[in-house]
C-alpha cells in the first residue's frame, strides 16, 4: 500500500541575521554552514518523519523570506496559505525580539490562521543572551502563540524539534485526517 501523501506550506520570518537561513540548512544537511543574505525569499522541500506506524508521507515547503525591510513588500502575498510560520529572533539581538510583533502582524494579517512557533535562535550563545526567556514566554502568551523552541544552528539543539512540533501541530489544529 502506498503512503497517503501530505504538502503543509511554512513560512519563516524574522530580522536578517537572526539564523533563519543557517537553521533550514542545518534542518537540510545535518550540518552548520552559515549564510549570506537572503535575497528575496528562498524555497526548501523538508519530509518530516512521523513515525514508522504513520501511512502518511508529510513534506514541509519551506519559504524563508529575506528579513530586511527592502525585501519586506513580498512577505504579505507569499504568506497566503501557509499553514505554519516560525517566528525568528537572535537570542542575543534585542532588536530582533523587538521587531517580533511587525513579522506576527504580517504574518497574521496573510496567512489563514496558521500555526506559529516563536523561535529563539543562537542558543548556544547563551553568554551574550539579550533576550530574557521569560520574556519571550510573554510573548508567546501576548500572542496566543503555538509554540515557543530555542535552538542553535551551531550544534543542532532543537532544530529537528522545531520541524517535527510544526508539523504535528498543523495536523492537529487543521484536524488533518492521516
Amino acid at each position: 500500500m502506498s503512503k497517503k501523501r501530505l504538502l503543509f506550506k511554512t513560512i519563516v520570518v524574522g530580522d536578517g541575521g537572526v539564523g533563519k537561513s543557517t537553521m533550514i540548512q542545518r534542518l537540510l544537511t545535518g550540518k552548520f554552514i552559515p549564510m549570506k543574505i537572503t535575497i528575496g525569499t528562498d524555497l526548501s522541500v523538508y519530509d518530516v518523519d512521523l513515525g514508522k506506524e504513520s501511512n502518511t508521507k508529510v513534506s514541509l515547503q519551506i519559504w524563508d523570506f529575506a528579513g530586511e525591510k527592502r525585501f519586506r513588500f513580498f512577505l504579505p502575498n507569499y504568506s497566503r496559505g501557509a499553514y505554519g510560520a516560525l517566528l525568528c529572533y537572535d537570542i542575543t539581538r534585542y532588536p530582533s525580539f523587538e521587531n517580533l510583533e511587525e513579522w506576527y502582524e504580517i504574518v497574521s494579517e496573510n496567512a489563514a490562521d496558521p500555526v506559529i512557533v516563536l523561535v529563539g535562535e543562537k542558543v548556544d550563545l547563551e553568554e551574550k543572551r539579550a533576550v530574557p526567556r521569560k520574556e519571550a514566554e510573554k510573548f508567546k502568551e501576548k500572542y496566543n502563540l503555538d509554540y515557543f523552541i530555542e535552538t542553535s544552528s551551531l550544534d543542532g539543539t532543537n532544530n529537528k524539534k522545531i520541524f517535527k512540533t510544526l508539523t504535528e501541530a498543523i495536523i492537529e489544529k487543521k484536524n488533518v485526517p492521516l
